[in-house]
C-alpha cells in the first residue's frame, strides 16, 4: 500500500510541477515522497544487491569449475625417435579441465555463512535507513507546523495591536486622551512588526528544512504541508517499550549481527587449517606432425580428437603451516577470539545505555504533557484577561500599557502552548528513535 501511495504521490508531483502549481503534502504523502526520493536509501538498496551478489559468489564453490586452455609452443630442437619426428616445431595444444570440490571440511559452508550474515546486515541497514528517514521527515513536518502556528499567533497579535491603535486614534479624535497615547500605540505596533517578520522567516526556513529532508532540488517545485500541530497519540508502557528497544533497536540488532559475523569469521579461520579434497578431470589434444619431415600439421584430421588424452584424479591438500603458532591462520583465529570477547563486553554496556535512554524519554514526555495541560489553562485565562482588557481600554478605564501587557500575555501563553505540543511530539519521536521504530 505504501509503495502504491508513493507512486501516486510522485505522479501527482510531476503533474503539479509541470503545470506550475503548488502541491500540498500531508504527512503520509511527505513520507512516501521522501522514501522514494532518498539517495541514501537507494544506496542502501544497492548495498543489499551487492551483498546478495557476494552470497551467490560464495555458493559458486558448490558447483564444478570449468576451464579451457589453448597453448602454442616453439621448439628450437624437435624431439626425434630414430629418424622419425615426435612433434612439430610449433605444436598447438588445447585442453578442457573440470574441477569439483568434494569436501572442504567447512570452508565452503563457513564462507557462505559469512556471506549470508553480510546480506542480513545490509538488509538491516536498509530497514534502519527507512526508519530514520520517516522519523526525520516527521520531525521536519512538525517543525514546519510549529513555525506556521507561531506565524499565525504573531499575526493575530499584530492585528490586535492595529485594533488598539485604531481605538487610541478614535479616543484622541474625541478628545479623551492625549496624542502621547496614540504615539505609544503606534510605537508598540511598529516594534512588534519585527517579531512578525522573524516568524515569517521561520516558516521559510522550516520549509527549506523540509525540502532538504524530502530531497527536493528543483527550485521551481512549489509545495506546502497540510496538517495541524497536535499531539502524536501514544500509549506509554514503560516495560513494553524497554523490551521492544532491547529486541528491535538497530544498534543492538546490528551489534548482535556483528557478533554473528565475528563467530562466522572465526569458524572460517578454523576451517582454513583443515584439508581440501578436490576431484578433477582433464581432456587435452595437440596438433599433428609429419613424422618424416617434422613439419607441423594443423589440419582437422591431424588433431586426433578421437585419441585425446583424458586424465582424472583427486587432490587432497593439507595446509600444515596453518597449525604453526606464527602462521597467518593462527593469528586470525586469535584475533577473532579477542574481538568477540570485546564486543560481548560492549553489548552489555549498550543495553544499559538504551534502558536509561528509554526511561529519560518517558520522563521528558510526561513533563511536556504537564506543560500542555498547564498551557491550555494559561491560554484560556490569558484570553479572558485580554478580552476584559480590550473592553476596559475602549471604555477608558486602563491605558495602552496595560492593554499591551494583556496582549503580550496572551501571545506568550499561545506560543508556550504551541511550543509545548511541539516539544511533546519531538520527545515522542526521540522515543521512537530510542526504541527503534518509526511509529507506535
Amino acid at each position: 500500500m505504501r509503495r502504491m501511495a508513493t507512486v501516486v504521490v510522485l505522479l501527482l508531483t510531476m503533474f503539479a510541477t509541470a503545470n506550475g502549481e503548488t502541491y500540498r503534502f500531508t504527512l503520509e504523502e511527505a513520507i512516501g515522497y521522501g522514501l522514494a526520493n532518498s539517495t541514501t536509501i537507494q544506496s542502501k538498496r544497492l548495498a543489499v544487491a551487492a551483498a546478495q551478489a557476494d552470497l551467490v559468489a560464495a555458493k559458486a564453490g558448490y558447483y564444478p569449475s570449468v576451464s579451457a586452455v589453448a597453448s602454442w609452443t616453439h621448439l628450437f630442437e624437435q624431439p626425434r625417435f630414430g629418424t622419425l619426428y615426435q612433434s612439430g616445431s610449433d605444436p598447438i595444444g588445447a585442453s578442457l579441465e573440470v574441477g569439483q570440490s568434494v569436501y572442504t571440511f567447512g570452508k565452503l559452508k563457513n564462507g557462505i555463512k559469512l556471506a549470508e550474515e553480510a546480506v542480513a546486515q545490509a538488509a538491516l541497514d536498509l530497514a534502519e535507513e527507512n526508519r530514520k528517514t520517516v522519523v526525520l521527515i516527521k520531525n521536519a513536518f512538525y517543525g514546519y507546523l510549529l513555525a506556521l502556528e507561531v506565524q499565525a499567533i504573531n499575526q493575530e497579535t499584530l492585528g490586535s495591536k492595529e485594533d488598539a491603535l485604531e481605538v487610541a486614534r478614535q479616543r484622541y479624535d474625541a478628545g479623551l486622551v492625549a496624542d502621547f497615547e496614540v504615539l505609544r500605540a503606534e510605537s508598540d505596533l511598529e516594534s512588534f512588526k519585527a517579531t512578525v517578520i522573524s516568524a515569517d522567516n521561520g516558516v521559510a526556513i522550516a520549509l527549506l528544512n523540509v525540502r532538504n529532508v524530502l530531497g527536493i532540488e528543483e527550485e521551481s517545485f512549489e509545495f506546502e504541508l497540510v496538517g495541524e500541530l497536535e499531539q502524536i497519540p501514544v500509549q506509554i508502557d514503560r516495560e513494553a517499550l524497554i523490551q521492544k528497544a532491547l529486541s528491535g533497536k538497530y544498534d543492538l540488532q546490528s551489534f548482535r549481527k556483528l557478533l554473528d559475523i565475528t563467530e562466522a569469521q572465526n569458524e572460517l579461520n578454523r576451517s582454513l587449517r583443515l584439508p581440501t579434497l578436490v576431484a578433477w578431470a582433464n581432456y587435452s589434444v595437440k596438433s599433428g606432425v609429419d613424422f618424416d619431415s617434422g613439419e607441423n600439421d594443423y589440419s582437422w584430421d591431424a588433431w586426433g580428437f578421437d585419441k585425446g588424452g583424458l586424465t582424472m584424479g583427486l587432490n587432497l591438500s593439507v595446509p600444515i603451516s596453518a597449525f604453526f603458532p606464527w602462521s597467518e591462520e593462527s593469528a586470525g583465529i586469535k584475533k577473532a577470539q579477542i574481538q568477540a570477547e570485546d564486543r560481548r563486553l560492549q553489548y552489555g554496556a549498550l543495553e544499559s545505555s538504551i534502558r536509561i535512554a528509554v526511561e529519560s524519554s518517558i520522563l521528558k514526555i510526561a513533563e511536556e504533557q504537564a506543560k500542555i495541560a498547564s498551557g491550555e489553562k494559561s491560554v484560556e485565562l490569558a484570553q479572558r484577561l485580554y478580552e476584559a482588557a480590550v473592553e476596559q481600554y475602549e471604555s477608558g478605564y486602563i491605558s495602552s500599557v496595560e492593554l499591551k501587557d494583556a496582549q503580550l500575555g496572551l501571545n506568550g501563553a499561545k506560543l508556550a502552548y504551541a511550543q509545548a505540543i511541539y516539544n511533546y511530539n519531538r520527545n515522542v519521536l526521540d522515543l521512537m528513535d530510542v526504541v527503534g521504530v518509526a511509529d507506535f
